[in-house]
């Protein structure tokens, strides 16, 4: 979908292309035949893809698993609900939003915090058929506006306040969205305009909600990427590929031991929209917070029995430094950003199994490490493909590398995503056999265990000869002063480029640019990897889920060289 639509839409991909053409339903986006016949036959013969509109699994699972909970840990709306009631409380939204003209196949886009209302409106939006699009707090009212002008959405909803921001000066600075027919607010504050309120939204007396959820190849949800090198693309997934990520990230999570499973995931993000819907699908009690706060997720981890989580790097170090972790936490799925092996070797040493996990908002799980594979494995790759996904190496004229070689990542499965937003950007995504071009580089070995060595851009390039920048941190990261190093490339008229690296230093740590030169000679690696320039700081700039900005960083390193 690019731009306005006056009906209903349905997307088929052609060759490398999502193509979308007018169906006879307003707004029911389709993707009809994304991938072979082959291999959707098989999905459905593994259980990835039910065949039934998504909201009715949900039902059925919320029937067979009365007694999970969902625990939302927030200063501002703390609640713990069980999932028959929370799914009830979802048909007075529903009602809610019928009331107010939203039908199938309307966009609605909700900027709120991991709290229960915004899981209430994601299970409305899948029995009104509607397109739901969560939106990270963070984003300021340039990237809601775009976001929301990209979307045609009909509806905006959004606290009043929440910590110190004002929702009310946001939607003051958005511009002419004339598609934007309904604010609805979360609290009594003033808002521009005449908003509807939360309260009223859910009020009784708009009776029963109708049941149109769609296909389950309707578009049902729409992610945003973070947008660190160009504008937020829009990250389409339908029922059925938001079924096969929630039923394939239940296998991750180890379920001998029980107790429930903490989730960092901002909301907006396709981690957090895929676990709001995963303890209806397999019953594992689950806690959310509503922002990155080391004592509230320890002692929701202590109060809640958390014994699993799911988080980045940023998190379990943060975690780990604590130095407050109960034993009854025994396993931590990291993905979201680099994972170094001194991470994951760290975590093994205070009994916790810390498994490296590897995918993107496009393709949200594509492998993952489990609690019971050696360290040597859970370190040092990013795991086993998951079941029904595959994935391919490839060089750069697209023709398979042999096991152990570096090259491109092409993948594919149940849960990828069925296109972008802007149908621009599709050509450059998909091949012609309809496989993800990841833009990550990364090898596979002979036991069939995948491992990310950088991103495509992310290569420093000093003399013609490629390095690695996650090469580059992860040595770093084995010197004892080092907390977190983050490589980019240095100008230099000679070479082109020379390796710097920004360092944040443990408590105690000191660093100098010839212990990094010591470092790196004692560890045997080339000299040419060695940093030439070291930036000491105190924090690193990062997106919502923890990833550092080296946009930021390349930026900062260009006003630097200017100055030599």
């Amino acid at each position: 979908v690019n731009g306005a639509t006056d009906g209903p839409t349905r997307s088929s991909r052609a060759g490398n292309m999502v193509q979308i053409e007018k169906s006879g339903m307003k707004g029911s986006f389709r993707q009809s035949n994304p991938h072979d016949n082959e291999r959707e036959a098989a999905w459905r013969q593994s259980g990835f893809w039910s065949g039934r509109p998504l909201i009715e699994m949900v039902e059925k699972g919320a029937a067979a698993y009365p007694e999970t909970r969902l625990t939302f840990s927030s200063a501002d709306r703390p609640m713990s609900v069980g999932t028959p009631d929370l799914l009830s409380s979802s048909l007075r939204v529903a009602a809610g939003l019928n009331a107010l003209g939203l039908e199938r196949g309307d966009v609605i886009v909700a900027q709120i915090p991991h709290w229960a209302e915004g899981v209430q409106l994601l299970l409305a939006s899948l029995r009104l058929g509607l397109v739901f699009v969560p939106v990270v707090h963070i984003y300021g009212p340039g990237e809601l506006e775009f976001i929301l002008d990209q979307t045609k959405a009909r509806a905006l909803v959004m606290p009043d306040r929440w910590r110190n921001i004002d929702y009310a000066r946001r939607v003051a600075a958005l511009g002419d969205l004339p598609a934007l027919e309904h604010l609805i607010v979360l609290g009594d504050g003033a808002m521009p305009g005449l908003p509807a309120r939360w309260s009223d939204l859910v009020d009784a007396r708009h009776g029963l909600a109708p049941h149109t959820p769609g296909e389950p190849d309707d578009i049902a949800a729409i992610n945003f990427t973070s947008g660190t090198t160009s504008a937020p693309k829009g990250v389409m997934h339908s029922q059925r590929s938001l079924e096969a990520e929630v039923r394939q990230s239940s296998v991750y999570i180890d379920r001998t031991s029980p107790g429930a499973l903490l989730v960092t995931s901002p909301a907006g993000h396709i981690g957090g929209l895929s676990s709001s819907l995963r303890p209806f699908l397999s019953g594992e009690n689950t806690i959310f917070l509503d922002r990155c706060d080391l004592d509230r997720a320890l002692d929701a981890i202590h109060d809640h029995h958390a014994v699993r989580g799911i988080c980045t790097p940023f998190h379990i170090n943060a975690l780990m430094e604590s130095g407050r972790l109960p034993a009854h936490l025994s396993q931590l799925v990291v993905g979201g950003a680099g994972v170094s092996p001194t991470l994951i070797t760290q975590a093994d040493q205070l009994d916790i199994a810390a498994c490296r996990s590897w995918g993107a908002t496009e393709h949200p799980t594509v492998t993952t490490s489990l609690r019971e594979d050696p360290l040597q494995a859970r370190a040092f790759t990013d795991g086993l493909i998951m079941e029904g996904c595959e994935v391919r190496i490839v060089d750069e004229d697209g023709q398979p590398v042999p096991a152990g070689e570096r090259g491109e990542i092409h993948s594919i499965g149940p849960d990828l995503f069925e296109g972008y937003l802007d149908a621009n950007l599709n050509a450059a995504a998909f091949t012609d056999d309809g496989w993800y071009r990841t833009g990550d580089i990364g090898t596979l070995d002979d036991n069939g265990r995948v491992t990310i060595v950088d991103r495509k851009k992310d290569i420093i390039i000093r003399g013609g000869e490629n390095i690695s920048s996650k090469e580059v941190e992860d040595l770093l990261v084995q010197h004892s002063s080092v907390a977190e190093a983050a490589a980019v490339g240095w100008p230099d008229r000679v070479y082109g480029e020379r390796v710097a690296a920004f360092v944040r230093l443990n408590e105690a740590g000191s660093l100098t640019l010839q212990d990094v030169v010591d470092h790196f000679r004692q560890l045997g690696v080339a000299p040419q990897k060695t940093p030439e320039r070291i930036v000491l700081v105190d924090e690193f700039p990062r997106n919502l889920s923890g990833k550092i900005l080296k946009p930021e960083l390349r930026a900062r390193i260009s006003t630097l060289a200017a100055q030599d």
